[in-house]
């Protein structure tokens, strides 16, 4: 490799690692705010195993320090739901509605909020699809995750389709635009550093190991899939190659991951 070549890698190898570093930089989050009918109930399932405050029931004052409220919704939106919507709304706190026993003639609850979960009468709460409308409300799911387990499955499922997703649209530009092997290996890193957060939180000094690991073996993979990829488009269009090889690795550094944290817990 030419002298360039290897200071072109150590600026790659640089690159990524402060991504991991600025990913998983201390940052904190609010609790998770339940009001309305049967909050109790509601906060109690997704508090499971939960850090102590990490889901709060409350009508009033505290929402404020919200990371996202979910307001359960009985019948018709009313004068009080929709002025608890504007206010959060005004403060930047993104409301996740839930609407119990929805009925053909009720005013849509989309009215109030993009995220919206109907809960029909006697299913009991969706936890997954409300879990999913979080995660999507938040801006910081991997650190509620981490906060609260009953949020980990859909952070991680919303992470890696989101990296995947974006690996396979830099694979296709690859094949106009040259090589986007660094940036597809930065948002495989964004991707490790993101899933590592829902266990972990925020960044300590002993996760840094970790998070060094991964970069290295994102940019290991980087160059094992380039030889891949060149090998495939000798029988496939250039764009569909890329694109594959690009989404299917980034989809194994995830599942890489976890089988190695699944390792550190047994041990």
């Amino acid at each position: 490799m030419s002298t360039a070549g290897i200071r072109a890698l150590v600026h790659e190898a640089r690159s990524v690692v402060e991504t991991a570093r600025h990913e998983l930089s201390p940052t904190s989050v609010g609790p998770v705010v339940v009001s309305g009918m049967l909050a109790e109930q509601l906060a109690k399932d997704l508090a499971a195993d939960a850090e102590p405050g990490a889901v709060i029931t409350d009508d009033g004052a505290r929402v404020s320090a919200a990371e996202v409220l979910v307001r359960i919704v009985a019948g018709e939106p009313s004068e009080a739901d929709e002025a608890l919507v504007r206010t959060s709304d005004r403060r930047g706190i993104p409301v996740v509605v839930v609407q119990l026993w929805p009925q053909a003639d009720w005013t849509p609850p989309f009215v109030l909020s993009p995220f919206v979960v109907e809960c029909r009468a006697g299913e009991g709460f969706p936890l997954r699809e409300i879990a999913d409308r979080i995660v999507e409300a938040s801006e910081h799911g991997p650190l509620l995750a981490a906060r609260i387990p009953a949020l980990k499955e859909a952070v991680s499922y919303s992470v890696v389709r989101q990296a995947v997703l974006r690996a396979a649209v830099l694979g296709v530009a690859a094949a106009h635009k040259g090589a986007t092997r660094p940036a597809i290996a930065l948002e495989q890193v964004r991707m490790l550093a993101r899933l590592r957060a829902t266990t972990t939180g925020s960044a300590a000094s002993d996760e840094m190991p970790v998070i060094a690991g991964g970069a290295a073996l994102a940019l290991a993979a980087g160059f094992a899939f380039r030889g891949v990829a060149r090998a495939a488009r000798q029988v496939l269009p250039a764009p569909v190659t890329n694109a594959a090889i690009a989404a299917a690795g980034t989809w194994a550094l995830a599942k890489a991951l976890r089988a190695l944290e699944a390792r550190i817990s047994a041990a």
